[in-house]
């Protein structure tokens, strides 16, 4: 994203973050489902340059001219086309633990309030199975998913045209995040499952990691989009983004930037902080100023007034909310105390 798009996003964050264009519209917490209403047109909304206002409003009405049933992964999707061929994947409500429909869109706009613009933009809708069926065919997950009479709510999200690449990250590339050479002796970024034995084989008395040489980064923004990437999982509270082949950390097309794909694992864990994610974030020490400005002025209760705003709004509930806010002030304190440690310079280095 370049400077002048992130520096709008970022400003949209704060004085007017959550301010809806349709200011008519009443947004409270404990409105109801309304999936006929349109979705807000949030100023200044863009994935990279791509604004987000016309794609969000086909996404919301436009009718589905074709629908094939999703690739691989463990919950079951569809790709989309829409009448006016803008192409989408939709995420519906399912029984399946780590597919959460709804953090999908709070991801969206948690990540337009900080003004980072990598996540594709996504809107609540509600689909009828008639439409759905035919592509299902005799998929063993139809059984999970979760009908209401005929219909499912889900997250139509939009399919972003350039090829999505696994990142390229070379071994040590932690180091580009730190101010010192005290790497956690295992790495967090892996899955929580592997993270844990490996912790507690390490506890019991396995050798540290060996700490590699720092490697040159394939871009020169690389290191900055990794710290963005693990405040954003912080803050979503996303266990579900790291594995040996990066498959949930992509690139558009072969060293391009970095897109935040696939969130619906955030905001499902019912506690506050994980030990693991702690870890994540504990291993960054060198931050992008703009995104730390934007979390600071964050304010849960206008992201609150996003999310209710949706056609299937609320999408969180005030739990949640709160272990947000949690989350949020712990990001702060560590990076105010790496701020007292090493100085602000040095800390929020891009």
């Amino acid at each position: 994203m370049g400077d002048e798009a992130a520096a709008a996003l970022a400003a949209d964050a704060g004085a007017g973050a959550g301010t809806l264009a349709d200011a008519g519209h009443d947004a409270g917490h404990d409105a109801g489902h309304d999936a006929g209403r349109p979705p807000p047109r949030l100023r200044g909304a863009r994935f990279f340059d791509v604004p987000d206002a016309p794609i969000r409003d086909a996404l919301a009405s436009e009718p589905f001219a074709a629908v094939e049933r999703g690739g691989g992964g463990r919950s079951l999707g569809f790709r989309v086309t829409l009448a006016d061929g803008t192409r989408a994947y939709f995420k519906p409500a399912q029984s399946f633990s780590g597919m959460n429909w709804r953090a999908e869109i709070a991801a969206y706009h948690l990540d337009r309030m900080l003004g980072l613009g990598r996540v594709a933009a996504s809107v609540g809708r509600r689909v009828a199975w008639a439409e759905l069926e035919d592509a299902a065919g005799d998929d063993p997950r139809v059984a999970e998913l979760e009908r209401d009479t005929d219909e499912l709510d889900g997250a139509l999200i939009w399919w972003v045209p350039q090829r999505l690449r696994a990142a390229a990250l070379p071994d040590g590339w932690e180091r580009w995040l730190r101010l010192d050479d005290a790497l956690a002796p295992v790495s967090p970024f892996q899955p929580g499952g592997h993270y844990r034995s490996a912790r507690e084989a390490f506890d019991a008395g396995a050798a540290a990691r060996e700490v590699p040489p720092i490697p040159v980064a394939d871009r020169e923004d690389r290191a900055a989009e990794l710290s963005d990437l693990i405040v954003f999982d912080y803050l979503i509270h996303n266990g579900d983004r790291w594995s040996a082949n990066h498959s949930n950390v992509r690139t558009l097309e072969h060293g391009g930037p970095l897109m935040f794909l696939d969130n619906a694992a955030g905001f499902t864990m019912r506690r506050a902080r994980t030990g693991h994610l702690d870890a994540q974030l504990a291993s960054v020490q060198r931050f992008r100023r703009a995104t730390i400005e934007a979390a600071r002025r964050l304010s849960v209760a206008r992201f609150a007034e996003r999310l209710d705003a949706d056609p299937l709004g609320p999408l969180l509930d005030e739990e949640q909310l709160a272990h947000l806010e949690l989350r949020r002030a712990h990001l702060l304190a560590h990076v105010d105390g790496l701020i007292e440690r090493f100085g602000e310079e040095r800390v929020l280095a891009w």
